[in-house]
């Protein structure tokens, strides 16, 4: 059902239909495939009540059971899908953290990455010593691997939380300074970037003015 599009006004007896058949079932859901159906019901934003539980709530007690079995993917799709339903487990964010603080972090993509500092931090749920951990490994690496949108994900994720990590921001600045042109980063991700060095009080200048330069160029061609 991951790959399932329907109009809205389909989706909610769809979905709660699906909800209702795997319910009884989750108990035989490999990690793969639970975060699968967590993510599919993120996707169309649905978490529908049951019984005097949420299905959000099933789905956090299924999945705290077989966390060391999820990856990075897995974990990084589960994650982002209980924010994007609103649904707060604050157990299942504590848990998932120790995870992957034990995982090996070469494992994740820069996606994955940024979709986990995101989840944290958008939850409220966000463990400075797990962005530290996480901030470490992503200065140990190199950024050409890194969309745009993950690097402002980043940024937005730790000035959020209020972690302070001087030397992930220079290197992210460092990066985008130092590209060539910025057509890649659209409005949004440069706007959550300035947000984000402005908030956490770092200072880049070169940054900011290859921000600035990128902006005057767009409204002088408009």
């Amino acid at each position: 059902i991951r790959r399932l599009f329907v109009k809205e006004s389909q989706c909610s007896p769809l979905f709660d239909s699906i909800a209702s058949s795997a319910l009884g079932m989750l108990n035989e859901f490999d990690a793969r495939h639970l975060s699968n159906l967590i993510y599919s019901f993120g996707l169309v934003e649905r978490n529908p009540d049951i019984g005097e539980e949420t299905l959000f709530n099933v789905f956090g007690e299924a999945a705290v059971k077989i966390l060391h079995t999820f990856k990075p993917q897995e974990l990084s799709n589960m994650l982002w899908a209980f924010v994007k339903v609103d649904a707060k487990n604050s157990r299942l964010f504590q848990e998932t953290g120790r995870v992957i603080s034990g995982i090996n972090l070469g494992s994740f993509k820069p996606q994955e990455l940024s979709n986990v500092l995101w989840s944290f931090a958008k939850s409220g749920e966000a463990d400075p010593e797990l962005f530290r951990v996480l901030g470490n490994h992503i200065v140990a690496r190199r950024l050409n691997d890194f969309q745009p949108q993950h690097l402002s994900n980043i940024a937005w994720a730790f000035a959020t939380a209020e972690v302070s990590y001087p030397e992930l921001f220079k290197k992210i600045g460092d990066h985008i300074a130092g590209q060539d042109r910025l057509n890649l980063f659209n409005p949004q991700s440069l706007s959550n970037i300035s947000w984000a060095f402005a908030t956490a009080g770092v200072s880049h200048p070169q940054l900011f003015n290859k921000i600035g330069n990128h902006i005057a160029g767009q409204d002088r061609l408009n």
